[in-house]
């Protein structure tokens, strides 16, 4: 087993808990995921499959493949937070 799988893995999981909290609309949360993601993603090697066999790699490709499409749901979630405060900064009078 390739020792990058278990940091994809850990990967994969804070892709889903960010998920979850956007879904939530727990921002403090999806930042802090976002965070610790980050964290964990700059930590992985550049040459991320040298000397792995096949099957991790396939197995790597799918975890990847996995997290980006959280980011994706992600996304989709911020921006249509973005959206709405955009559009109540319009329409809220500001109390002076």
């Amino acid at each position: 087993m390739n020792s990058s799988l278990p940091s994809l893995e850990r990967l994969l999981v804070l892709s889903e808990a960010m998920a979850s909290a956007a879904a939530a609309s727990d921002w403090e949360g999806l930042a802090e995921r976002e965070s610790e993601r980050r964290t964990l993603a700059d930590s992985l090697p550049p040459a991320l499959f040298d000397g792995t066999p096949p099957s991790a790699r396939e197995h790597s490709r799918r975890l990847i493949e996995s997290c980006l499409a959280c980011d994706a749901r992600v996304r989709g979630l911020v921006e249509a937070r973005l959206h709405e405060l955009s559009v109540l900064l319009r329409v809220t009078p500001i109390d002076r």
